[in-house]
């Protein structure tokens, strides 16, 4: 859920450790992306997902949809949804964001998820990042509390996350969840 507004580019990138992607940014703010599972599974029960991203920024606030729909090799279930998101800078050092994410599983049905996220900027491109989720980091939704660092240096961002999962869910690891970004 990183849009860059503003010029045309590739990029390549990781999403909570399990998904590669690869996409392209048009001038206009819209980019599409093509996203690959990296599952500790055989090949025929890899995950496969496209995506088309718009954000656009007004002031302090950025605000952008990625519908997205996904498959696994063997067709066993498929996932539609997308990502509703909106960022705030309210100063300099503090970013402000949140998701809504509409997601629907042909085997475990629809649920909507969200996300809520605060970054603050330590020094120069470090940043500390808290985030409550519900966003699916596999398949299904969980409630998860998340902590760690940003490094953004410009063409590179990298986000290593500890996920800890909050309450009775069926799911009690304690994961680590890496986003990256590099525009080529």
């Amino acid at each position: 859920m990183t849009a860059t507004v503003g010029y045309a580019q590739l990029y390549l990138g990781l999403r909570d450790t399990r998904y590669v992607n690869v996409g392209y940014c048009f001038n206009s703010g819209v980019s599409v992306e093509l996203e690959h599972s990296v599952y500790a599974e055989k090949f025929k029960f890899q995950h496969i997902r496209g995506a088309v991203d718009y954000a656009n920024r007004f002031g302090m606030v950025e605000i952008g949809v990625m519908p997205y729909a996904g498959v696994i090799y063997t067709g066993d279930y498929y996932d539609l949804g997308a990502y509703v998101y909106a960022r705030f800078r309210p100063a300099e050092r503090l970013v402000l964001a949140g998701c809504v994410n509409p997601h629907y599983d042909s085997t475990l049905d629809y649920k909507t998820c969200f996300m809520v996220d605060a970054s603050c900027r330590l020094y120069k491109e470090l940043s500390a990042v808290v985030q409550y989720t519900t966003v699916p980091e596999f398949r299904e939704r969980e409630k998860r509390f998340r902590v760690g660092v940003s490094f953004d240096l410009g063409r590179l961002m990298v986000k290593p996350l500890l996920s800890i999962p909050i309450g009775d869910g069926e799911s009690k690891s304690v994961r680590v969840a890496v986003q990256m970004r590099y525009c080529l």
